[in-house]
């Protein structure tokens, strides 16, 4: 039985950081690369934020606290374009 059931922690780490790698990290600056681009209509705004949202988490995750910052006025700033934008 603890055989299995450390068979199953390996494999929902497994899991986890296959999750974290191709959703977070190249998900994310896959947004971050392509948004630029469209960044005048609402997609790309739309697209920088989700980009950046998913690139804080990577910055949390190993502890770059000023990433984080920048990219937590940089979604606001994005918001508030996206905001003006629908208005």
């Amino acid at each position: 039985m603890k055989r299995w059931k450390d068979y199953t922690q390996k494999q929902e780490k497994k899991v986890v950081n296959n999750l974290y790698k191709y959703v977070v990290i190249y998900l994310g600056t896959t947004f971050m690369m392509i948004s630029p681009f469209i960044i005048d209509s609402i997609y790309g705004k739309l697209g920088m934020i989700l980009g950046l949202i998913l690139i804080t988490i990577q910055t949390q995750k190993t502890k770059q606290y000023n990433l984080s910052l920048l990219n937590a006025v940089g979604i606001v700033g994005y918001l508030f374009a996206l905001s003006k934008n629908l208005l």
